[in-house]
């Protein structure tokens, strides 16, 4: 992957909910694992998450409270119509299709020029899309 020229802001990371999970995961036994280390390694880069990835997230929580402490220190980013569309032009163009909230995740990533983190191989079909797996 090519490195941004000096002098211009990082490129954004948006997580996966999958990501997310384990990073929590890894909060709570408190251990530096795969997700940490990535992050830490990653230091400089702004880091979102989608408001689906927010939703899927917060299935495993009883409080919402809970979510939003862990949550609060990304940037969550919220639908709109170009991502909308993004996603419609993922959706029909795939031999397979996504399951519907990938397909608005990666669009969110395709519409903010981020780079996707997760570990779901179905993002790796999806073009122009920067997806590491972790």
């Amino acid at each position: 992957m090519a490195k941004a020229p000096a002098g211009s802001a990082p490129a954004m990371l948006l997580l996966d909910t999958s990501f997310l999970i384990d990073l929590e995961r890894e909060f709570a036994d408190r251990r530096e694992g795969p997700a940490r280390r990535f992050l830490a390694a990653r230091a400089r880069e702004p880091v979102a998450i989608s408001i689906v990835s927010l939703g899927e997230f917060a299935e495993g929580f009883d409080d919402a409270r809970e979510v939003e402490g862990f949550v609060s220190r990304f940037r969550v980013l919220t639908l709109s119509r170009a991502i909308a569309y993004k996603t419609a032009a993922i959706q029909s163009t795939l031999s397979r299709r996504l399951g519907e909230n990938d397909a608005w995740i990666a669009a969110t990533a395709l519409a903010y020029e981020a780079e996707l983190v997760g570990h779901e191989a179905a993002f790796e079909r999806v073009p122009r899309l920067r997806y590491r797996r972790v």
